[in-house]
């Protein structure tokens, strides 16, 4: 039967699909070099030994950048986890999410920032570039990606609820007694990588909305690390004090972000080996 079934498929489409194969598996296997060397040469290039360089402005950068990621963050999450209980079982809404994770950020940033913020500056008084829009274009470009890991989270814990429902359990029991717990560990995981992301991608929507530096963050005029690496790196000298400043936040973003997703993918492997198969 098995054999029977393999025969239907053209051998085109074996070649195509091994050869596919074939690219994301030399693409994976080189994707770690890549992030060791680019990690070492900033380590290099930030000299963090030199005494030189300013690292309140550093810090500034970052600051910036985990305030942006965790606001976007938060605003993200109720959403995710709403669409994630009512729509996890539709295939027709993970078919849509899937597309709508694959769409880059820049898209809703641009309609939210030039289409709805002007609207509501006029309106309500909030500056256009306030740094609530910028989060908000990051929670809009991060709900669904982050609606997709929440529903594989919770359906390792809706798995085993078969067993509860046939004891009489109510929906509602099995969710918090049952589901949630079960989906700690997942959840907890998904919540890292949206974090980690959008710390990552504060860079495309302040150069979007205008970069600025205000209380939530940032410093001499750049609202994240991001925005200074766009903004100063074409104007700094190698191996001058701007140059190692921002040598210094590439470093230390990147690190935080590889650290943070690399924690979150321990957790959810853990999960899934004590979830067992399936």
């Amino acid at each position: 039967m098995a054999e029977a079934a393999r025969r239907k498929v053209s051998r085109s489409a074996r070649v195509a699909d091994r050869v596919v194969g074939l690219v994301l598996g030399i693409g994976g296997s080189f994707a770690p070099f890549a992030l060791a060397s680019t990690m070492i040469w900033l380590l290099f290039q930030a000299d963090l030994t030199a005494a030189g360089g300013d690292w309140g402005r550093v810090l500034g950068w970052m600051r910036g950048s985990a305030t942006l990621g965790m606001v976007a963050l938060v605003a993200a999450t109720p959403l995710a986890i709403t669409g994630a209980l009512l729509g996890r079982s539709s295939e027709f809404v993970r078919m849509h999410l899937r597309v709508a994770s694959a769409v880059p950020l820049a898209v809703p940033a641009f309609l939210l920032l030039h289409w709805t913020a002007p609207w509501m500056s006029k309106t309500y008084g909030v500056p256009a570039q306030h740094p609530a829009w910028a989060s908000a274009a990051l929670a809009l470009g991060m709900i669904a990606p982050l609606w997709l890991i929440l529903s594989d989270a919770l359906d390792r814990g809706f798995e085993i609820s078969s067993g509860a429902y046939a004891l009489g359990a109510t929906s509602a029991q099995v969710l918090r007694t049952l589901v949630l717990p079960s989906s700690l560990s997942g959840l907890v995981a998904a919540l890292l990588r949206g974090v980690s992301r959008a710390m990552g991608e504060t860079m495309v929507v302040l150069l979007i909305s205008g970069n600025f530096a205000s209380g939530w963050g940032g410093a001499s005029g750049a609202a994240s690390v991001g925005a200074a690496l766009v903004l100063d790196l074409p104007e700094a000298r190698p191996g001058g004090i701007l140059w190692t400043d921002l040598m210094r936040g590439g470093l230390l973003l990147s690190g935080l972000t590889v650290f943070v997703y690399a924690l979150s993918d321990g957790i959810d492997r853990h999960a899934r080996s004590t979830s067992g198969p399936g």
